[in-house]
């Protein structure tokens, strides 16, 4: 499971999505960007490891309720991608983003690999 996996799989639901830094105007309409949060080995095992992918969503200031509703449908997208990609659990605070005037949170997601 890479990013573009999980990029293609949003964009097939509908959801807006880029790449870290494709995106750097103010945010108009809801849109994810996919970023990759780097490869870790598990502590018992020198063959096994994780891969974590995040998933930052951002809606206009003042249109704080969607942003709920794209987490929801970021959810909802990636779900049928278990057990390869499975939700970590991790949510971020919902934030105020200044340099792109929206609300932001980030969802994380966890992929298991061989190293």
């Amino acid at each position: 499971m890479t990013c573009y996996e999980v990029t293609a799989a949003l964009a097939a639901a509908g959801i807006s999505v880029y790449y870290p830094a494709a995106k750097q105007e103010i945010c108009r309409e809801p849109y994810v960007v996919v970023q990759n949060g780097g490869t870790y080995r598990y502590a018992s095992s020198d063959r096994l490891g994780y891969s974590l992918v995040a998933v930052h969503c951002f809606v206009p200031v003042g249109r704080y309720p969607l942003l709920d509703r794209l987490v929801g449908q970021v959810r909802e997208a990636l779900a049928p991608l278990s057990p390869d990609l499975r939700p970590t659990g991790r949510e971020s605070a919902h934030i105020v983003n200044d340099r792109f005037r929206a609300h932001e949170c980030t969802v994380e997601y966890l992929v298991q690999k061989k190293l």
